[in-house]
């Protein structure tokens, strides 16, 4: 009983290293504990000793006191407990097991110290584990055999991410090396995550596995089985089992079945698909399967079968006037098919289908209501081919059955055209924002349009600022005209303006000034965006607008410094280091206020501002070329 509390205590001592040892005054926890150390050491002068150093931990506290007091306290206890271990071994010590050899080449020169994070994160529960996982991959801190079982063992972890990410990452990097531990774990009645070790067993056996696959397509779980099956699809041998699978009554089988036929690829394969996409029964299974199943001859039979579907809808009764209920019936089922037949044409892209997209995007007739979903699927997929025809075609939809594909013609524009064509054609779609086709515009303009933070995201940040070796994808914030940014702030698109504002310009200058006026606070990301962007712009005014928010802020209790309001505090001149450091000591909570204080030590430090640094702007090197030169 008395080491159970003793262990408590030690978890939330860990709590309080982490979460910072200022929150340790009136702990609600570590009072909870308290009295029954107080008991216990009525008996263990131990014991009393202990609650007398978690009184002083809980009790106020002035400076470090905290951290010192906390220190001590996890000393003491650490102390105690490691006491009270044992070297003796399990069960008689008699028994002996034999043990297969392996060839196993990793090593296990990784130090337990540098191992433990990644142990906890592939054994333990809770958050910050994924974040771990892919650190320890990136420090190769996985490249370890004591680690293999621990990561074949996390494909059943209960979170989602994890799991994925050993499978897809972690296990095949150790190649060969993971096979013994994989058979081991392998259980052929198990679960989805069986059947990813059925997955990874085939990667490393291939063909030579085919006992084991057969043996787990006919006697597996569900779950085994529908994997055995879709990887039968690598051999054409199997063409006659799968084909049989492709009946089965339960459709996880038969969805298995037919992404292992569209893997075949043959003659007998392409029909039972085409058969399962044209049922009603096995139309939405089939779907993912045939689209991607690269035989010519199944893409032709579903251009053909679609071009029917889309004559029977064209001639078919108008829906208010329609008195027979079976042409309805029949039009409706068209409607259907159609969708599934556009659907399973995408990562297809020979001439034939863009021919076909073109003409359903031609009629008149087509565009209707019922037919919506079609036309949407059909125009995305003329972008996701990805070819200067489909594009072309794309563009010219923009003025065609009243602009409603105004949206895929400016992608389309944005990928192919040069900025100032963009410009040219679409900026006047603008003229009235609240029309339905300006809304759809400026939907997609918002979509190719990096926001500030993605724009942060993609530089490399450590706790003195931005990095000079930053990811390539923050320099050009976008492929806009820079004409663009006149027009956003007339029809008052301000987050537009945030993102585009990268020069010197008294207009937008004066414009972000306005906004920023309208409830100014540090703890929105609104805020934030706004001085950020009249920082990039050069506006000498920008360091006293940030500096006043600050000072004006009535409520104290900031939680989180995300890496935009760490990058504005950065960006302030050495002359408001005293200011930021008399703000930070106003602050709750001791993390932030510490976080703060170190960047306006920073601040402190930094050479004094130059005519050389301000010219950068003017020079065109850009917002995060001039945001590096003003952290060095």
């Amino acid at each position: 009983m008395s080491i159970a509390i003793l262990s408590d205590l030690q978890q939330e001592i860990r709590r309080l290293f982490i979460a910072g040892s200022g929150l340790s005054e009136g702990d609600l926890r570590l009072k909870k504990i308290l009295p029954q150390l107080q008991k216990l050491g009525e008996a263990a002068p131990i014991f009393n000793r202990v609650a007398q150093s978690l009184a002083q931990v809980v009790e106020p506290q002035k400076g470090e006191q905290a951290a010192v007091r906390l220190l001590d306290l996890s000393i003491l206890v650490n102390s105690i407990l490691y006491t009270q271990g044992t070297t003796e071994p399990v069960g008689s010590g008699t028994d002996s097991v034999e043990i297969e050899g392996t060839n196993i080449a990793l090593s296990t020169t990784i130090s337990h110290r540098k191992l433990h994070p990644a142990v906890e994160a592939l054994t333990s529960k809770g958050q910050g584990r994924m974040e771990q996982l892919r650190l320890s991959y990136e420090e190769e801190c996985l490249q370890d055999f004591r680690i293999i079982p621990l990561a074949v063992a996390a494909l059943d972890d209960g979170y989602a991410e994890v799991a994925e990410f050993v499978y897809e990452k972690v296990i095949p990097a150790y190649g060969n090396d993971a096979l013994p531990t994989l058979r081991q774990q392998y259980n052929p009645q198990g679960g989805k995550s069986d059947g990813r070790r059925l997955r990874l067993l085939h990667r490393l056996l291939d063909a030579s596995g085919m006992d084991l696959y057969l043996q787990a397509a006919q006697e597996g779980s569900v779950d085994v089985r529908s994997a055995a099956i879709e990887l039968l699809g690598h051999y054409p041998e199997q063409e006659s089992l799968i084909l049989e699978q492709a009946d089965d009554k339960k459709k996880e089988i038969r969805s298995a079945a037919f992404a292992g036929l569209a893997k075949l690829g043959t003659t007998k394969a392409v029909d039972r698909l085409y058969q399962a996409l044209t049922s009603t029964k096995d139309r939405e299974l089939a779907l993912e399967p045939v689209s991607h199943c690269r035989a010519a001859s199944l893409t032709s039979k579903i251009i053909a079968n679609a071009e029917d579907n889309l004559q029977r809808i064209v001639s078919g009764p108008n829906t208010a006037g329609a008195k027979d209920a079976t042409e309805n019936k029949v039009r409706d089922e068209a409607i259907k098919q159609l969708l599934a037949d556009v659907q399973a044409l995408d990562e297809k892209q020979p001439e034939e289908v863009l021919v076909f997209l073109e003409k359903l995007l031609s009629t008149s007739a087509f565009m209707i209501p019922e037919t919506e979903a079609i036309q949407q699927q059909a125009a995305n997929q003329l972008l996701w081919m990805h070819t200067p025809e489909a594009y072309e075609f794309a563009i010219s939809l923009q003025h065609e059955h009243s602009g409603r594909f105004i949206a895929h013609s400016f992608r389309a524009a944005y990928k192919a055209l040069s900025p100032e064509e963009v410009y040219k054609r679409f900026a006047p779609e603008l003229a009235n924002p609240k029309k339905t086709t300006a809304k759809e515009l400026l939907g997609a303009i918002h979509r190719v349009t990096p926001s500030l933070s993605k724009q942060l995201s993609a530089l490399n940040w450590d706790t003195e600022g931005f990095s000079a070796g930053s990811s390539s994808e923050g320099e050009s914030a976008s492929k806009l005209d820079p004409r663009w940014i006149y027009v956003f702030a007339e029809i008052d698109e301000e987050e537009l303006v945030w993102c585009l504002a990268d020069r010197p310009d008294p207009k937008i200058a004066a414009y972000m000034v306005g906004k920023l006026q309208l409830k100014p606070s540090f703890r929105t990301h609104r805020t934030s965006s706004l001085l950020l962007s009249l920082f990039r712009i050069g506006y000498k005014e920008a360091p006293e607008l940030l500096m006043g928010i600050l000072e004006q802020e009535t409520v104290k209790n900031l939680y989180y410094l995300d890496t935009g309001q760490r990058a504005l505090l950065n960006l302030l001149p050495r002359s408001y280091a005293d200011r930021l450091h008399q703000f930070a000591e106003t602050l709750t909570y001791e993390n932030i206020k510490n976080q703060i204080v170190e960047i306006a030590e920073t601040v402190a430090i930094k050479p004094e501002e130059s005519a050389a640094n301000e010219s950068n702007i003017e020079k065109g090197k850009g917002l995060w070329g001039w945001i590096k030169n003003k952290m060095s």
